[in-house]
């Protein structure tokens, strides 16, 4: 496919970005500086002509001589715009002294920003940047390595360009997030283009160096969108600094020009529910289009003031005419420049009509847009998008919260990309977390985006949409020296980087044990193949309790559909009669195959890289009782979490329908566990349910009617009559001894007959946990578990489990999870693999209250249990489950198109309750 590129050329010449050049957050001392530097020699060569000094003198100006010189120099810098220095490469080559230590990486495999793969490649760094980037063999420069000069074989190893975030708002939401600290959006007003993301930037933000571990080494942080026009954004390098500056990237062009600057705006559901109960902003959309054309008339009024006066001020007849300073408004000078085309216009918004409403506003006023970001319906005006030369900044897997990101497209990034338009990925951190911005592209690169596409979409593009394609986004001689280097091909399942240099210094590097591991064969530097959309014409049909399955590969289901202890191997049928499997294997089951080919049962032929497993089976926050959290119409509804004496039940609120539990089931999910929804402590007994039931009135619809009691423990779950911790874990305490006899569950709890799930993540509240299960002898659960791997010992020791959410157990965005592990490369290892290795019975779950990421589980309990070791991937999404909670065991089965545990494999068929329910199923719908 050819690569998609952003369009330097703009739609209406007389406004645009001039090939685009740098960044924006200079503070007013720096343009200051700035207009000294080039006013004066600028001025005699502008568009716009200056009075000659002599004719100042002839006609004097009525104003004061420091004012006018403001006016003019202004005059003079409205001619300008930002640039991309493309010979900045070539200076800095140039200019570069030679004489520091360099580093030398040698025999790498190098796949450059738009997805370009060289072998055998040398990479030389020095000065910040790279010296030499070639094919040739390193001789030359190994031998003429210095004892300071850094040599380094990496053995085939794959690098890759420091990844880029083109919308993050790292530092100015700091993790663990707290009150002092959310810094994101002024929402005093609905439009605050004077707002700067520098101004509250916290380079000691915890997450920044947690991010460039993930290989991200530059990140566009955006303001929020809480408003219509939130302020602007400040480029970063992902490093660590005492100052801000030390982040900052200087984004002014050639010969002290114009900065790049990008302002921030919003459409759609956030700022309806911002001013919802105020009337200083919009509630509506009709209100929020009011906002923005206010706002740009009167930043057009100004516009035009400034150039009357620049007119008047070009001739030394009209220097008499003028008696005021040059027009000015600190509140809408950014808008201005957004009309003269130096500021690059980022625009939130998801629905078709907040898209189609600001082209309105562009075309009223006159800007260009340079990138629509998450617009995740933007595949239904594909063609409005191209004609105006705008990139997309969205996401792979991010949807059905709310209604304006509901039943998006799992192919919307190939559907963008393969449209011609650029598409780009970003994890909009905190939002999601951003360490793992490779994790949102293996996933776009499974649902279809060509792998050229996918590497281009996470780091040459967003360069380019940046202005900074310059320096960043490819590995070239003269650019920044940002540099990821990769244990496997960075869109398998678990890649993760051994080391990460930001302008030629390593800032993370991992331990020499990971190195090591890397080498083995199953760390493969091959990219994973996409999601096949065929579907093959097949015997296989619902309804059918008879089926001849041949062409496995793998088999994880014994006879009965029973999980196996190991998987079998080798070239296998499986043979369903009268709704049981009755034979997993080669020749032996060669009779039974003969015997079933004589009575018409249907034969179903597989490609021969093809697997069967159990139906996974996930506890979850609130699938089956909330389809859009942001819409409580769409709920269940939450209880107070107060009513202890008569607990609540989820089985009686189950929905079988909506696309979360709908593409939940597609993508090999059988079961769910979810508990009632609470604004407190207490939920109540949760609920065992198949997800491909159609009513609870299917067969085997509600597997276990009550799994589990499930209390939270945290900052989240005070309410009036638990309203502290200490309170929540006193009253946890009382219902398991002097309480228990409120209610027989308690009664059951404290003999261990039904598990107590408590979820937190603070390490404290769990070693209480497992104090309680020693004092009570209940089985306690642990859901959650972020700070579990500090007491992962007595946790082993009193056999209390461990189900980690998310997977990797470390998302700190809260107080209690701010001590999680990263994992590699800051750490060995992740907080489940520390659990897993003490001996603590662990599980996966999802506790995302976006409800949209439980079909990646296979994925992402394969990247916890590393790619050599299959059967503890599966035990930790269907086994394991099982144990902890005292389920019955699955006997039913999913067959998989492919290997489930990395990308590319599609579910064949799924099998529940004596039946075919399923053949070949589209991910998105039925």
């Amino acid at each position: 496919m050819e690569k998609t590129q952003l369009q330097e050329g703009p739609r209406r010449p007389s406004r645009h970005h001039r090939d685009g050049g740098m960044l924006l957050g200079i503070k007013n001392n720096v343009v200051l500086t700035v207009f000294v530097a080039v006013i004066t020699t600028y001025v005699l060569s502008s568009q716009w002509h200056a009075p000659r000094p002599h004719e100042h003198h002839r006609y004097p100006s009525q104003l004061d001589a420091t004012d006018l010189e403001y006016g003019i120099a202004q005059c003079a810098l409205n001619q300008r715009h930002p640039v991309v220095d493309r010979s900045l490469a070539s200076s800095r080559l140039a200019a570069r002294s030679g004489a520091g230590p360099r580093t030398i990486l040698h025999n790498a495999t190098l796949i450059d920003g738009d997805g370009t793969i060289t072998s055998e490649s040398t990479l030389v760094i020095q000065d910040g940047i790279f010296t030499k980037v070639s094919k040739a063999p390193a001789d030359e420069d190994l031998e003429a390595a210095s004892p300071d000069d850094r040599v380094i074989n990496l053995q085939g190893r794959i690098v890759t360009p420091g990844l880029v975030d083109a919308h993050s708002h790292a530092g100015v939401r700091e993790t663990p997030q707290l009150w002092a600290t959310e810094d994101v959006t002024e929402i005093s007003a609905p439009v605050t283009p004077w707002a700067r993301a520098v101004d509250a930037l916290k380079p000691h933000d915890q997450a920044i160096p947690v991010i460039a571990s993930g290989g991200v080494t530059t990140s566009l942080v955006l303001t929020g969108a809480k408003n219509q026009i939130s302020g602007e954004g400040v480029v970063i390098k992902m490093k660590w600094g005492n100052s801000v500056r030390d982040l900052l990237v200087n984004t002014t062009g050639a010969g002290g020009g114009k900065p790049q600057r990008y302002l921030k705006m919003a459409m759609g559901e956030n700022q309806k529910r911002q001013f919802e109960h105020s009337s200083t902003g919009p509630s509506t959309r009709l209100g929020e289009s009011y906002w923005f054309r206010k706002a740009y008339d009167e930043a057009a009024r100004l516009k035009r003031a400034q150039d009357r006066w620049c007119e008047a001020a070009s001739t030394a007849q009209g220097l008499q005419s003028i008696t005021q300073e040059y027009p000015r408004s600190l509140e809408w000078q950014t808008l201005v420049d957004v009309l003269r085309g130096d500021v690059r216009v980022n625009v939130h918004g998801y629905e078709t009509e907040d898209i189609l409403a600001m082209f309105d506003h562009a075309d009223e006023f006159g800007f260009n847009i340079t990138a629509l970001h998450h617009a995740l319906h933007a595949d239904l005006v594909m063609d409005q998008i191209k004609a105006r030369d705008i990139a997309v900044v969205g996401f792979s897997d991010s949807w059905g919260d709310k209604k304006e990101l509901y039943n998006v497209s799992s192919y919307l990034p190939r559907r963008i990309a393969e449209h011609g338009i650029p598409f780009i990925l970003t994890r909009d951190h905190p939002a999601l977390h951003g360490q793992w911005l490779i994790y949102e592209a293996q996933i776009a690169h499974h649902f279809g985006l060509d792998a050229e596409s996918t590497i281009s979409s996470v780091i040459s593009l967003p360069a380019r949409l940046l202005g900074l394609d310059n320096r960043i986004g490819f590995v070239r001689p003269g650019y920044d020296a940002d540099l990821v280097v990769w244990d496997r091909h960075p869109l398998q399942v678990g890649a993760h980087p051994l080391e990460v240099y930001i302008d030629g210094k390593s800032v993370t590097r991992a331990s020499d044990s990971l190195w090591k591991t890397s080498e083995s064969l199953s760390y493969t530097r091959e990219a994973p193949i996409s999601r096949p959309d065929d579907v093959p014409e097949t015997a296989c049909r619902s309804g059918q309790s008879d089926i001849v399955i041949r062409g496995l590969k793998t088999s994880f289901v014994g006879i009965d559909g029973l999980r196996t202890k190991e998987p079998e191997t080798g070239n296998m049928t499986v043979v369903v009669r009268a709704g049981r499997i009755v034979c997993v294997g080669g020749n032996k089951c060669d009779d039974v195959v003969r015997q079933a080919v004589d009575d018409n049962v249907p034969s179903m032929d597989l490609p021969r890289n093809s697997y069967i497993l159990p139906g996974l089976t996930i506890v979850t926050r609130q699938h089956g009782l909330t389809e859009m959290r942001q819409e409580p119409s769409t709920a269940d509804g939450f209880s107070s979490g107060e009513d202890y004496a008569s607990p609540l039940s989820s089985r009686f609120g189950i929905k079988f329908d909506g696309i979360h539990l709908g593409r939940a089931y597609r993508g090999g999910v059988a079961r769910i566990v979810t508990p009632p929804l609470t604004e407190g402590f207490f939920h109540g007994t949760s609920t065992l349910f198949r997800a491909g039931a159609k009513s609870v009135l299917d067969d085997g619809a509600i597997a276990k009617p009550n799994v589990a009691l499930h209390f939270s423990i945290g900052h989240s779950a005070k309410s009036s009559l638990t309203p502290s911790i200490t309170s929540q874990i006193s009253k946890l305490r009382d219902l398991l001894t002097v309480d228990k006899d409120i209610n027989p569950v308690y009664q059951s709890a404290a003999r261990g007959e039904i598990p107590v799930v408590v979820h937190t993540n603070n390490k404290d509240v769990i070693a209480h946990m497992v104090a309680l299960k020693k004092e009570t002898g209940a089985h306690v659960v642990i859901v959650g578990g972020s700070e579990a791997h500090l007491v992962a010992t007595e946790l082993a020791e009193a056999a209390v489990p461990v189900i980690v959410a998310p997977f990797w157990g470390c998302e700190p965005l809260f107080w209690d999870s701010r001590n999680c592990l990263p994992g590699p490369p800051l750490t060995d290892r992740l907080g489940p693999q520390v659990l897993l290795d003490a001996g603590v019975k662990v599980g996966i779950s999802s506790w995302d209250d976006t409800n949209n990421h439980i079909r990646n589980s296979i994925w992402e309990a394969s990247w916890v249990a590393g790619p050599e070791n299959r059967s503890l991937a599966l035990d930790l999404v269907s086994k394991n489950i099982e144990d902890i909670l005292q389920l019955p065991r699955s006997r039913d089965f999913v067959v998989y198109e492919g290997d489930p545990f990395n990308f590319g494999a599609k579910v064949a068929l799924i099998f529940e309750e004596g039946k075919v329910r399923s053949c070949y199923p589209n991910v998105d719908e039925d």
